[in-house]
């Protein structure tokens, strides 16, 4: 997926200059940078084009988690499931995703309000994956969850993009843990520009020293 001379700004803030934007189909693309250089706009304007710059056919084509993300909280898994299948023409799929994330551990008749953080947020993937889109973006989805939910969700991934390599993920993260466990492609975000790396160890090198 290729967007040329991308640029990014809040009102009169350049975050990015004119930049070609290539992601990868069938990998896990990690974007990683500091606080407030950009990637969580960056994120955003995939789905709202505050920038302009996003073709429709991107907008349209895109599925955003993040943190800010959410479901129904007084609704129960069951009731959630029913809900997906009602509104999504691919029933499979969703039966697939919920295979995928082990969701048949997580009580049926519980409001989801009452789960734990681990087990909302496999529901919440659960729903917004559902949408089936090519593009999906990650935005800081492992912060502040327990190691156990972290690790399934980086099998969940590893497995997922095997098994959908017309998908492109970008995951915009600060942990190095991501990276360890989700082998991809390397992206920094910095100097109003983002930059690809042939390696995991090249762009933490260049992002430590940044």
């Amino acid at each position: 997926m290729e967007i040329k001379q991308y640029v990014l700004r809040i009102k009169s803030k350049i975050l990015l200059q004119p930049t070609d934007l290539v992601f990868h189909k069938g990998e896990i693309n990690h974007i990683i940078g500091r606080n407030e250089v950009g990637k969580s706009q960056l994120a955003k304007d995939f789905v709202l084009n505050y920038s302009g710059h996003m073709r429709p056919e991107i907008t349209e084509n895109t599925t955003l988690i993040s943190n800010a993300s959410c479901i129904p909280r007084d609704i129960t898994k069951d009731f959630l499931i029913q809900l997906l299948k009602s509104y999504f023409i691919c029933t499979v799929k969703i039966d697939y995703l919920g295979d995928l994330l082990g969701i048949e551990t997580i009580p049926d008749h519980i409001p989801i309000r009452k789960l734990n953080k681990g087990q909302q947020e496999k529901l919440k993937l659960l729903s917004f994956l559902s949408e089936d889109k090519p593009i999906i973006i990650l935005d800081e989805i492992t912060k502040d969850l327990d190691e156990k939910t972290v690790h399934d969700f980086y099998t969940f991934f590893n497995n997922y993009i095997s098994d959908n390599p017309e998908k492109v993920i970008i995951n915009i993260t600060h942990s190095a843990k991501d990276l360890t466990y989700l082998p991809g492609k390397y992206f920094l975000f910095k100097d109003l520009t983002i930059e690809e790396y042939d390696s995991k160890e090249a762009v933490v090198d260049e992002y430590i020293c940044f």
